[in-house]
């Protein structure tokens, strides 16, 4: 039974260490002693109290203990009470659980080396949503007020292609066909537009789920065309600007779902068969739910 006890025990420890190698960490926090200082990884990390770590920078190196290590959360002391923290607040430094001091050698060299092994590479993807809208405001040029009930239903496909520091853009085509009821007649317009989009990715969720969070800003311009009886009227329509939401989900490596919801204004110039001009103002609330593609 003590044979058994000491087998488990060697397999905890190794599992421990495998999960406490190599990590690009921030200084969250400094003392006012230069003693000590917190780092934001703790047990579910695989640190431990009592744990010894290098934590190297550049030309510097020290040796810190874990003094307290809470869920997510380590309180490290260095090792040598001579020593001051060389490191401030906000750096990011590496981590690597050995008693020695790294990369003696020419430790800047080899640091950068690792970190850029470290950053995840520029993505491109292709995103097909399918969406839904609905009319929250309108006005027409040279017509009295009339309530409307409008609803819309349509497709997109776009390329995203990563900029680095949470940011991508996007372009695509985007197609939509809207129902405009009135009291005495109703009114189909299709639509057909380039849009392009400006992201930014959140990372506050990825501790938690694997998605992430976005926010996106897009304009876009396009060809119109409204249909009454045997009317028809036709122009061009802009969107200046759309704002949405959403967050991604990924299903593996290379697809990934994905679900928005935002606002949008749309201004429509559309000639009819008279002859005169209309303008068309409206705001739209809009849903869509998609895939993405990476390659």
């Amino acid at each position: 039974m003590r044979f058994y006890h000491t087998i488990v025990f060697i397999l905890l420890s190794l599992f421990s260490v495998s999960t406490f190698a190599y990590e690009l960490i921030i200084i969250q926090a400094v003392s006012k002693t230069g003693k000590t200082f917190i780092t934001r990884n703790g047990k579910r990390q695989g640190v431990q109290p009592g744990h010894t770590a290098t934590f190297t920078a550049e030309n510097v190196s020290v040796i810190a203990r874990a003094k307290t290590v809470t869920g997510n959360f380590t309180h490290w002391e260095l090792v040598n009470p001579a020593l001051n923290m060389p490191f401030t607040k906000g750096e990011i430094v590496t981590l690597y659980p050995a008693k020695e001091y790294l990369w003696a050698l020419a430790p800047e060299k080899v640091r950068k080396k690792y970190i850029l092994s470290q950053i995840p590479p520029k993505k491109q993807s292709f995103v097909f949503r399918g969406t839904f809208g609905r009319g929250i405001s309108e006005s027409v040029s040279d017509a009295p007020a009339n309530a409307a009930s409008r609803g819309s239903i349509g497709g997109e496909i776009y390329y995203e292609k990563d900029l680095g520091n949470h940011f991508a853009f996007d372009v695509g085509l985007r197609f939509d066909r809207e129902a405009i009821n009135y009291q005495s007649s109703s009114f189909i317009t299709n639509r057909s537009m380039l849009v392009v989009d400006l992201l930014y990715y959140f990372k506050m969720l990825e501790e938690y789920i694997p998605g992430k969070f976005f926010v996106a800003l897009g304009f876009g311009a396009g060809y119109s065309s409204t249909e009454v009886e045997a009317l028809k009227q036709s122009g061009t329509v802009a969107m200046l600007p759309g704002f949405k939401a959403g967050i991604t989900y990924p299903f593996n490596y290379d697809w990934e779902f994905l679900v928005e919801a935002g606002v949008e204004s749309l201004q429509t110039n559309e000639q009819q068969e008279t002859g005169e001009d209309q303008t068309t103002t409206q705001t739209n609330f809009k849903s869509s739910i998609g895939l993405r593609r990476f390659f």
